[in-house]
């Protein structure tokens, strides 16, 4: 309802964030920077930045407090071990394509989704990350958990997949839109909300196995939908944030 300008270091676009729990968090964006807080996003300081690198970073994840991922532009790969206090660049990937984002699964399993369908998976924290073969040849953006542990990635060209296997395998879910899809959550009582390019937002009741579009009335560009007042999506986008009623509540 309210907003307050939080107090950070001077920084590029910042691009995702990640909090652990209702007080730790992490910010990532351009040029390679790392914010971190300790106080619920009140207050932030710069853990890491690889300005003359230029490859933005695109996601954030922790498997816990101590260890974590960021991810970005030209096959960026960081990690950390102790909170973030040092990072680490690596190279995952053969070539440079963008890793776009990165989704935990349960059972210790994380999956990055990126650039001309790219999917890795790790089962050991990261320690190893193995290509998995896509469904699709164009650009991943995104993924959500659904409530039965499927994996629905979306992406280029309004593209949803589903995976029931941790990653390893996909079906195509249909979408009469084809415009790109670049963020996705999952509701409380389990809905899952795709946004996109258009005005474009869908959304699932039976964990991703279908879709509906939810009207908008907005052609510019979603890049996140969230949960806002009740029976209300806020989405956040190129309009700024906007809220639109949500279809077919589940009481």
């Amino acid at each position: 309802k309210t907003w307050r300008l939080a107090k950070s270091p001077a920084a590029p676009l910042l691009t995702a964030i990640e909090m652990v729990d209702p007080k730790t968090g992490w910010a990532v964006g351009h040029d390679s920077v790392i914010l971190a807080t300790a106080d619920g996003g009140e207050n932030w300081v710069q853990q890491f930045s690889a300005a003359s690198e230029q490859r933005p970073l695109l996601d954030v994840r922790f498997a816990n407090k101590e260890r974590g991922f960021a991810v970005g532009a030209y096959g960026a790969y960081y990690e950390t071990s102790d909170g973030g206090k040092s990072w680490n660049a690596r190279k995952v990937i053969e070539d440079d394509k963008h890793l776009n984002a990165i989704v935990s699964l349960a059972g210790g399993v994380h999956v990055i989704l990126g650039e001309a369908g790219t999917i890795l998976r790790t089962e050991d924290a990261g320690a190893t990350w193995k290509p998995v073969v896509s469904p699709y040849r164009g650009s991943l953006f995104g993924g959500v958990v659904a409530e039965d542990g499927a994996l629905v990635a979306f992406g280029l060209r309004g593209r949803i997949f589903r995976s029931t296997d941790a990653a390893r395998t996909w079906k195509a879910v249909e979408n009469a839109s084809v415009s790109t899809l670049l963020g996705g959550t999952r509701l409380p009582d389990g809905a899952l909300v795709l946004a996109g390019t258009g005005g474009t937002v869908l959304l699932s009741r039976d964990s991703g196995l279908s879709f509906v579009p939810v009207v908008t009335g907005v052609t510019k560009a979603y890049a996140k939908p969230v949960l806002g007042p009740p029976n209300t999506l806020l989405l956040l986008g190129e309009t700024g944030a906007s809220e639109v009623p949500l279809p077919m509540h589940k009481k």
